[in-house]
Order: structure tokens, then sequence, then C-alpha cells
């Protein structure tokens, strides 16, 4: 090959036409992703077929279930993927990032184990699954847009809280957070208030960007599906903008 198939770099020039997804738990064996390197190169077959040609890698970071999963350590997965991919002859990128659980003690793990963003980027996924808002999850977004970073909450279509929630998220996208929704929440095989949620925020331009969620190879399907029906619904263009055209112009611009 005339160039490294796996930059982790910011420069959008370096990185070829195509679908970028920025959710994605194809790194395998370290959380309820891809469980072995087998499964990520059927996943990577299964995208580039679909037109995508990078994937930000965003393990769970929560040290309650997964305290092996570091920034530190999300980097050297993510090396040992990608020389597998050039090992099979593919040409795919991967970049670095998490998916940031907060909890109540999340400023001090972002402080002793470092921000998993997304890319090298100043974009910080975050997710929480609360019934009730909590007022750490406020100071956690504070925190990150206080340092500089912006946080990108990942599917709150999906969440459970439901006291006011959308003034909550009102109130901290007018902060400056944005909102990322999942692409298999289209198809309503993640229930019934999640397929009405997210065309409630579409219809509403809540999100900014939309993602896959990818987990296991049997399960892309369906994710993949999404962007068919959103783009059916929503229109092209915009669906388009909104997992490439964005994506590159935030994470990588």
């Amino acid at each position: 090959m005339n160039q490294d198939p796996n930059p982790q770099t910011s420069d959008p020039t370096d990185i070829p036409p195509g679908r970028i997804d920025i959710h994605s738990h194809i790194l395998p064996g370290i959380d309820d992703g891809c469980t072995t390197v087998l499964e990520s190169l059927e996943s990577v077959r299964a995208l580039t077929a679909h037109g995508y040609v990078g994937t930000i890698c965003t393990p769970h970071c929560w040290p309650n279930s997964y305290p092996h999963i570091t920034p530190k350590h999300i980097k050297a997965w993510r090396d040992a993927l990608a020389q597998e991919i050039e090992k099979a002859g593919l040409e795919y990128a991967l970049w670095t990032g998490g998916e940031l659980r907060l909890f109540p003690n999340v400023i001090q793990w972002m402080q002793a184990n470092g921000v998993p963003t997304l890319a090298d980027s100043r974009y910080v996924r975050c997710d929480f699954w609360e019934p009730r808002w909590k007022d750490w999850i406020d100071e956690a977004l504070d925190w990150l847009l206080a340092v500089g970073y912006t946080p990108l909450l990942a599917h709150p279509e999906r969440s459970p809280t439901r006291d006011d929630y959308e003034d909550h998220l009102d109130r901290i996208t007018a902060k400056g957070v944005l909102l990322q929704g999942n692409l298999r929440c289209f198809t309503g095989e993640e229930g019934h208030y999640p397929d009405q949620a997210v065309r409630q925020y579409m219809n509403e331009g809540r999100y900014t960007l939309l993602a896959l969620d990818m987990h296991r190879p049997e399960a892309l399907q369906g994710r993949l599906d999404g962007i068919a029906i959103a783009s059916e619904e929503f229109g092209e263009e915009k669906i388009n903008a909104m997992i490439d055209d964005e994506v590159r112009r935030l994470i990588f611009g």
C-alpha cells in the first residue's frame, strides 16, 4: 500500500470520500460489541459495501462495567485492529474515541484517565442511563464545556429519563451540547418509544449527527436499513449530511 489505510488524523483531505461512522463498538473483545477480530473484519467488509470508509471506535468508558477501558488502552486496541485490517488486505480507516457514560464521579475519572475524544478532536461522545435527570449530569457537561470540549450526547431518543426530558435537552443544547441519533431507531427495532422519539427529534431539528452505534455484525443490517428509511422520510441529502458532511466538518474539519 502507498499509505497507511488507517490514519489517526484530523486532516479531512487525508480521508477518502465516503461515509464515516462516529459511534461503533467495533474493537473486538473489550465491551458488548464485536467479540473477535473475525467479527470486526466481517463488520468492516459490510460497512465498506455500504459506502463507509472509516469508523471512530467508541467503546464504553464506564468503570462500573468496563474498568479496563481507558483512552490509553483504546489507542492500543485501535492500533491492533488497524494492523489486522491491513493484514486482511482491506482499506478502512479507524480513529480512537469512546462512549463516555456519565456517572457521579466521571469528572474525577476523566482527570485521572484523560478525556476520550472523537478522533483527537474536541468532541466527546457521552451517554447516561437514568430514569430521572441528575444534577451530576449537568455538572459533567458543564465541566467539559468549561475546559473546551463539546459534549455529543448519544441516542437521546433511547433514554429512560421521562421527567421534563425535552426541557432538559433544550437547556443543555442551549449551552452547546450536541445530540446524535441512532439510525437503528428508525427501523422500530429499538421499541415504540425510540421509534417515535427519533422522528420527533428529527422534525424538531434537535440532532446534529446520526450514527450506526454498531455492535456485532449480525445486528448491523438493521442499522444500515435505518439509513434508507431515514432517507426516504427526511430526504437523502439531509441524512447524508448528518452521517458524512457534518462529521467531516465538525470532527475532522
